[in-house]
């Protein structure tokens, strides 16, 4: 009898362990989803501040969407090149782009020269036969298959693209 109670306490001992609320998903989440597949998922009103006022514990932080600009500049005749994303203004954004392309000219600093400058949306540069082509458009494939399209029409032969990047609206605190 006494081997059974043993044997019994040493069972339960071992199978107990950390109970949580909430299953095994982090506090403020709970179990959902189905026998094969595990999900957690927000518990509604949870972290929402004091119940009982219905106040939120901090206000929601108020933000706008701001312009971001980017910038491609080449050196003609040259392989100097520069390109940026994400300033908050057109001359900015070409400044510094200009700079880079300055950094790496190979003929002249002076034959630096903007070949687009573009705002809250994506840029494409391709080259290809010595021509070149920079695009910009809503998005990145958008504008390499502008980009591809119009350099391959002037070299007369395919081209590839040798930068693209995007600069969209950022959300900041107002």
């Amino acid at each position: 009898m006494k081997k059974l109670l043993y044997l019994s306490l040493i069972s339960l001992l071992a199978l107990s362990g950390e109970i949580f609320a909430e299953g095994r998903c982090p506090p403020g989440m709970f179990e959902t989803g189905s026998r094969d597949y595990l999900a957690c998922a927000p518990i509604p009103g949870y972290g929402q501040g004091d119940s009982d006022t219905g106040q939120d514990s901090q206000p929601p932080i108020p933000t706008i969407w701001e312009t971001r600009w980017g910038a491609i500049v080449t050196e003609s005749k040259g392989g100097g090149f520069g390109a940026v994303n994400g300033f908050k203004s057109e001359v900015a954004a070409s400044g510094a782009a200009l700079e880079q392309c300055q950094g790496t000219a190979t003929v002249s600093k002076t034959k630096c020269v903007v070949r687009a400058v573009y705002h809250n949306q994506c840029a494409a540069y391709a080259w290809g036969a010595g021509v070149s082509v920079a695009s910009h458009a809503i998005d990145i494939p958008t504008a390499t298959k502008n980009a591809l399209q119009s350099c391959g029409e002037d070299a007369g032969e395919a081209c590839k693209i040798y930068y693209s990047g995007c600069s969209y609206a950022e959300a900041v605190p107002k």
